[in-house]
């Protein structure tokens, strides 16, 4: 085979092997998306009322449904009314992982009963420049019988709402979806720990960043053009020897030319 042959076929092969690495990182290295997940009725009606002063509290799973692969990183917006936030503790559950959103904010061991404020209208996120919900009043008070607004992080502290205050540990946090399926049941739990005012959910929002599942029809032509693409590097160079690959046919042929050894 004349070297010209040789040179277009070893640039066909790299031309071929280049394009199916591009398929194949396509497929594979997707950027991540954000998809939202709204509720905003209950059984029909425009709010799910809290039991007052009742540990049971209420419960509202929601399925959620979605191409998306493993979380990244998970938002939660919370409407709640209220007549004392200091009452409320709030969690978040998926699969087995639970992410404590309010547990009776403002309670520290000096304010044994919370903040007084009248509800929730907030969004949750563990970016670390929010501060902790539990003592937004050090940032910000509401208005009389106005909610609480603005984005903040989760509370956190997996503690018994009868004796938690600001001093315990935050473990419980968003950040514990991160990797899991978003796919499945989704469990918002509220509960008013004391008893002397109304409350009620009125909507809640998941917003969940994830990493799109691979495109599988690009996956699979990536590797088989990488596939087809070593191949004919492969064959190019057989067909480019002498003795085309063949033990013993170059040694052959050079003693019948007496090339041979002596």
């Amino acid at each position: 085979m004349n070297t010209e042959r040789r040179r277009h076929l070893f640039v066909v092969s790299v031309g071929i092997r280049i394009l199916g690495v591009f398929f194949l990182i396509t497929g594979l290295a997707r950027a991540a998306v954000v998809e939202s997940f709204s509720f905003d009725t209950f059984g029909g009606s425009g709010s799910l009322v809290i039991p007052d002063g009742n540990p049971v509290g209420v419960s509202d799973t929601r399925t959620v449904s979605t191409s998306l692969g493993p979380i990244i990183s998970l938002t939660v917006s919370l409407e709640i009314s209220a007549q004392y936030n200091g009452d409320l503790y709030v969690y978040l559950q998926h699969e087995d992982t639970w992410a404590v959103l309010l547990n009776r904010p403002g309670r520290t061991g000096a304010n044994p009963f919370g903040y007084a404020d009248s509800g929730f209208s907030v969004t949750l996120t563990d970016d670390s420049l929010r501060q902790d919900i539990h003592l937004y009043r050090d940032s910000v008070s509401p208005a009389p019988g106005a909610p609480l607004t603005g984005a903040w992080q989760p509370d956190g502290r997996a503690l018994d709402p009868d004796s938690v205050t600001d001093a315990g540990a935050r473990t419980s946090t968003l950040s514990g979806f991160t990797g899991l399926d978003p796919n499945g049941a989704w469990t918002l739990f509220v509960a008013d720990m004391s008893s002397g005012g109304a409350s009620a959910i009125n909507g809640w929002n998941m917003e969940i960043t994830a990493v799109p599942e691979p495109a599988a029809a690009t996956v699979v032509c990536g590797v088989a053009l990488s596939g087809f693409g070593l191949w004919r590097f492969w064959r190019g160079r057989r067909r480019s020897r002498p003795d085309n690959g063949m033990p013993g046919v170059a040694a052959d042929r050079r003693q019948s030319h007496g090339g041979g050894p002596s």
